[in-house]
């Protein structure tokens, strides 16, 4: 029985010197930091260690540095990099990317049918004008620039409006997740869930430039369909009944 007793890991008082905050949530609700005694003795693990940490200056370097390793432990010592630690995070956050960018596309697709049907709509709305155009000697070229210009200006405008708010969101997006949170106590980024306490995000512009530029021609390209009609449209039918 005292053997057992000796075992049984006791309650040991410890004074809490400092609260460190690194903005990963299980970190920061589940760590804390002792001397490396202290955590031997609560152990009970005499000089043994659970692991040892070893911080890269490339973080990316880390597989490598895992490689170098390897070669100098015994079973059932192993060796693994914070990239085979969150793997599962990795893979949730890859498929979360794909996901949003058939979202994203079908978006802007949907927007895209939105500028072709208000275009089609000008151009039926517009016959006589046309007509009037063509009579005058306008040839197919000047027609199509006439309503692919103002399908461009409809995506620029938009493509702009849409990269303004989104920098606007991203620039607040903590503070407008703690609003919905008070205000409508919907939880958009649960911390249990993400393990972070704010909404961490970067921003890569030559992805910015792929999307504006990727929305901008899926509109212009909508507004061909309509301009094409309008440019082949017969002088003498759209005049015939006005």
């Amino acid at each position: 029985a005292i053997n057992q007793l000796r075992e049984i890991v006791l309650p040991k008082d410890l004074t809490v010197t400092g609260i460190y905050e690194t903005g990963h949530y299980v970190h920061d609700s589940e760590f804390l930091l002792v001397p490396i005694f202290i955590g031997q003795e609560l152990y009970g693990l005499g000089d043994a260690l659970h692991g040892i940490t070893v911080k890269t200056v490339d973080p990316y370097a880390a597989e490598h540095v895992k490689e170098a390793i390897e070669p100098l432990l015994s079973v059932p010592q192993f060796a693994q990099t914070w990239i085979d630690m969150n793997r599962q995070y990795f893979e949730a956050i890859r498929l979360e990317r794909t996901v949003m960018f058939f979202l994203l596309f079908f978006i802007i697709v949907v927007a895209a049918f939105g500028i072709m049907s208000t275009l089609i709509t000008v151009t039926v709305q517009k016959r006589r004008e046309i007509g009037i155009m063509k009579a005058l000697g306008a040839n197919i070229a000047q027609i199509v620039w006439v309503f692919l210009g103002q399908g461009m200006v409809v995506g620029l405008f938009g493509t702009l409006t849409g990269l303004g708010l989104g920098m606007t969101l991203i620039r607040y997006r903590n503070e407008f997740s703690h609003w919905l949170a008070r205000t409508l106590h919907i939880e958009i980024f649960p911390r249990e869930v993400y393990q972070f306490s704010s909404i961490p995000a970067e921003i890569i512009p030559i992805d910015v430039f792929k999307v504006c530029i990727s929305a901008f021609l899926i509109c212009s390209i909508a507004a061909l369909i309509p301009a094409y009609f309008a440019a082949r449209l017969d002088p003498v039918k759209a005049l015939r009944y006005e």
